[in-house]
């Protein structure tokens, strides 16, 4: 299978396409082709950020066609890089038609045609040309089998290089070495259906997601739980402290994004649900540590980060000291929550400082967090503004737990990937009493200031 996919013009590919009331349709082996789009949620802000474009057909009847018929066996690779190229086109344009005006749209690719970069990256540049795209709305899967490819580096660097995103689909906990994640450096990582269903009824799985998760978010990159379907499964979701979810829980697949409206009742009540129902409490960082000794879950990378030299622990001591006293100062000096920022004016000059912001006792966030003008850029995707900075829910997060356990001391946070956009972020948080009312203020700092990440 390497034959080019040459040929493939976007004016070819576009003959091909039909559209009604401004919907692109598609027409391949008898089947009409349609998109239709999966929400995706963004967890603690029960916002959505983007949406998964899937491909569905209907034969000349009629009649639904089965994916299994749909992305089966085709002739030969001319013909799948056809159909991908054809869905593509087509995602781009319902989706972009449909005045989107902010949010991603999340791709997906044959592992063939997502190696075939000279000819799939060129189409692509042609077609985001076509449509006045910023190609860092889009998001590209690398799937699963092609991870070993021997092309994969140079797949990921020619849609990098046209501005995409990138993802890792179909992400496991079974004798998964995460090193194949830190090198891709992706920043979605993708955990499926199978999954999360597993979950369920295996404790043993139920166990180790969660180690996962905080292991990626330490390796620098956030996590989509796919393919929820249930409650419970959506709980579990969030207890794993998953960044984003999606599935047949929050709605039905949708044929137009033109007039979707989140369901935020849901959202919320999943929230309310999660607190009054107590779910235990997912494993310490102590824990995440631990399982880095399961033949699970492995990565080297992490290892070495970790194996620090008593020279390197002091030095970080010295770095965190500034803003350990500079949080103590605000939470000894703010009397009431309307004081806030005025008292964090002395942390968010401290270079590297991103934002403060503060959290009631429950883990919510209360009034606007509060920005350093000296902050620096964020080199990823900033999730919380495209959301729409709401206020978050952190109850589920190491530095809102920790600091509720042990108030008036400072807590540090291990590097993580924060939905800010910092793939390196460390929060410091203090729980303190203001007008008789426990709150915990936070302060997060993109650490590649004063730490320099080892690879």
């Amino acid at each position: 299978m390497n034959a080019p996919a040459r040929g493939y013009t976007l004016d070819f590919i576009q003959s091909m396409i039909s559209e009604r009331s401004g919907v692109a349709f598609g027409w391949f082996n008898d089947l009409e082709l349609k998109t239709v789009f999966q929400p995706t949620f963004a967890l603690p802000h029960n916002q959505i950020v983007g949406f998964e474009a899937n491909l569905r057909g209907n034969d000349p009847s009629g009649r639904a066609v089965s994916p299994a018929i749909l992305f089966g066996p085709v002739e030969n690779y001319a013909e799948t890089a056809m159909l991908d190229l054809l869905s593509t086109t087509m995602h781009v344009h319902n989706f972009f038609n449909a005045n989107a005006s902010k949010g991603l749209l999340l791709i997906n690719l044959h592992p063939e045609v997502f190696v075939d970069y000279g000819n799939s990256a060129e189409f692509l540049a042609a077609l985001f040309r076509h449509y006045s795209v910023s190609a860092d709305r889009i998001m590209i899967d690398i799937p699963g089998s092609a991870l070993e490819n021997e092309r994969l580096d140079d797949a990921i660097s020619a849609y990098r290089g046209l501005g995409c995103l990138i993802a890792v689909d179909d992400f496991g906990v079974d004798n998964t070495n995460l090193d194949t994640v830190w090198h891709t450096a992706p920043t979605m990582v993708k955990i499926g259906r199978s999954m999360i269903a597993r979950t369920v009824t295996e404790q043993r799985v139920r166990q180790i997601l969660p180690r996962a998760v905080s292991l990626l978010h330490e390796m620098g990159t956030l996590v989509l739980m796919e393919g929820i379907e249930s409650e419970t499964e959506a709980l579990i979701a969030l207890d794993t402290d998953a960044d984003f979810g999606s599935g047949y829980f929050f709605g039905p697949l949708q044929e137009t994004i033109q007039n979707f409206v989140p369901p935020g009742e849901l959202l919320d009540g999943l929230w309310s649900t999660y607190k009054k129902k107590n779910v235990a409490a997912r494993p310490a960082e102590a824990s995440a540590r631990l399982s880095l000794e399961d033949e699970a879950l492995y990565s080297s990378q992490i290892k070495n980060l970790r194996n620090a030299s008593p020279a390197d622990i002091s030095r970080y001591r010295e770095e965190r000291r500034p803003f350990v006293n500079a949080l103590q100062q605000i939470a000894s000096s703010v009397r009431t929550t309307g004081n806030f920022a005025a008292r964090c004016q002395e942390i968010l000059k401290i270079p590297g400082t991103i934002r403060c912001f503060m959290l009631d006792a429950q883990g919510k966030q209360i009034g606007a967090e509060v920005f350093s003008l000296t902050a620096p850029r964020a080199p990823g995707v900033d999730f919380h503004a495209l959301a729409g900075r709401p206020a978050g829910e952190w109850s589920r997060r190491d530095f809102f737990r920790r600091a509720m356990q042990e108030p008036q001391v400072v807590q540090v946070t291990r590097q993580y990937c924060s939905l800010t956009g910092y793939p390196h972020c460390v929060t410091f948080s203090i729980a303190t009493c203001i007008d008789e009312k426990q709150f915990v203020i936070c302060c997060d700092v993109d650490w590649t200031t004063h730490d320099k990440i080892r690879r």
